[in-house]
């Protein structure tokens, strides 16, 4: 089945076409064919008076007087031929007929006339067969005229016709094209806009002014804006539940730290799971906030975004005295949220400068299909067998250094949910570098 609107419509054209053409082709022919034969039947109508009237009746015998005749009828194999009977005696023939006869019917009486194309010697023959009444006897004539030649030319003026239809045809169809074309335009412009849209040159889609298509858009503009209602009521939301459980969270801390001088095996144990809930309250809050993923239309300069987050870490890690390498391409976006990104980087770049001896290394770069980051340190490094468990749910290695451990559990979730990938390898600073890759395009798959 063709899924293309223009091949569809090409087809249904072409097939009406030929449909209308072959029609016309057949009419044209016997048209032309019923107006050659006409003419030729005319003649010999003209041709059965002027030998009737040459057959005279002298002396009690009929006679033919040849010279009133078209000396055609005399030349052999001339194509035009005659013969005659009086009172259904011996025919009488042409000398252009040579030692042929022309077929005829037998039953036809006076006044009868009978006009038919025949076959003779594979040639086809138009006979002109009449019987008349003169004086005291019955005369019956026949004429012939070889149509052999005018066949010739309508066979040849068909194959003109043909060729000249297969011509107009592509003309025709070539026009259709243009037009279609022309027409779709519309909806080309409708597609290229809806790319710009998944790549964040736009937020909406322009209006158009073909009436078919506007709907279209509008209605698309209309999805895109109720989708971003819906992410910030649910994006509020969240934020308002987070905000009600801190309360709960903090009086149970304190309340904690009062058990702690009367049973502190059991704070201990509370405060434990209090940590516990925390951390896991944090990640579904987290998962839920990206559960929206990016909107149409939005992108985040990564370079000025990296330039804030890095203020933040030399504050932090101030004691450390780390030195940043950023190499973050020009014109590099996050094709998302800029809540996403500050989650993603962050939490990639606060691990780095937690393990990093001296050094973190950022570097960026976006081609035509997705977002490569690569995040590295100088720090000890994670042998290759604990990368996978570094990856699990709250794991941490290392005890010793701070954090609920759900740091990179969360790059997990924002990762896939914008249907990305990372991976940590080897670096050449010596210790931990993050690959992070993530479509330019949702419809994109990353090999």
């Amino acid at each position: 089945m063709i899924r293309s609107i223009q091949g569809r419509l090409n087809i249904a054209f072409i097939g009406l076409t030929l449909t209308i053409f072959a029609i016309l082709w057949v009419i044209q022919g016997s048209t032309l064919r019923g107006i050659a034969y006409e003419f030729v039947g005319t003649r010999l109508s003209s041709d059965v008076f002027t030998l009737l009237q040459a057959i005279e009746r002298a002396d009690g015998e009929w006679q033919l007087d040849t010279r009133r005749i078209s000396p055609v009828y005399n030349q052999p194999m001339s194509g035009h031929y005659y013969q005659y009977q009086i009172n259904e005696g011996d025919w009488v023939y042409s000398r252009s007929l040579w030692d042929e006869d022309i077929p005829t019917r037998d039953g036809f009486g006076v006044g009868q006339l009978h006009i038919a194309l025949q076959m003779k010697n594979a040639e086809p023959w138009l006979v002109y067969d009449h019987t008349f009444q003169k004086q005291d006897g019955t005369v019956r004539i026949v004429l012939a005229e070889d149509v052999s030649s005018i066949e010739a030319e309508l066979k040849r003026l068909g194959w003109w016709v043909g060729a000249v239809g297969v011509v107009f045809i592509a003309v025709l169809l070539l026009a259709q094209i243009f037009i279609i074309k022309r027409g779709l335009k519309s909806l080309t412009q409708v597609r290229q806009d809806i790319a710009r849209l998944k790549q964040g040159d736009i937020r909406t889609l322009p209006c158009v002014e073909t009436t078919e298509v506007s709907p279209l858009v509008d209605e698309i503009n209309y999805m895109v804006d109720s989708m971003c209602m819906r992410l910030d009521r649910s994006r509020n939301a969240v934020g308002n539940l987070a905000h009600a459980a801190k309360t709960p969270l903090t009086v149970i801390d304190r309340q904690i730290e009062v058990l702690k001088q009367h049973s502190p095996n059991c704070a201990e144990a509370l405060q434990q799971q209090s940590a516990e809930l925390r951390g896991l309250m944090e990640r579904e809050l987290t998962r839920a906030r990206i559960a929206g993923t990016a909107l149409p239309g939005q992108r985040v300069m990564i370079d000025a975004e990296v330039e804030k987050l890095l203020k933040a870490m030399r504050m932090i890690h101030q004691e450390k005295g780390l030195q940043f390498e950023v190499d973050i391409k020009s014109k590099t976006f996050f094709p998302g949220e800029r809540d996403d990104l500050i989650e993603l980087l962050g939490n990639l770049i606060d691990n780095a400068c937690k393990w990093a001896q001296s050094t973190v290394r950022i570097s960026g770069v976006l081609s035509e299909t997705c977002l490569t980051i690569f995040i590295e340190d100088d720090g000890p490094g994670i042998p290759s067998e604990k990368r996978e468990q570094l990856l699990s749910r709250g794991e941490r290695l290392d005890e010793s250094v701070s954090g609920h451990g759900l740091g990179l559990s969360i790059v997990t979730d924002i990762v896939q949910q914008y249907q990305g990938c990372f991976e940590l390898l080897d670096s050449d600073l010596g210790g931990l570098r993050v690959h992070l890759r993530l479509p330019r395009n949702r419809d994109t798959q990353l090999s």
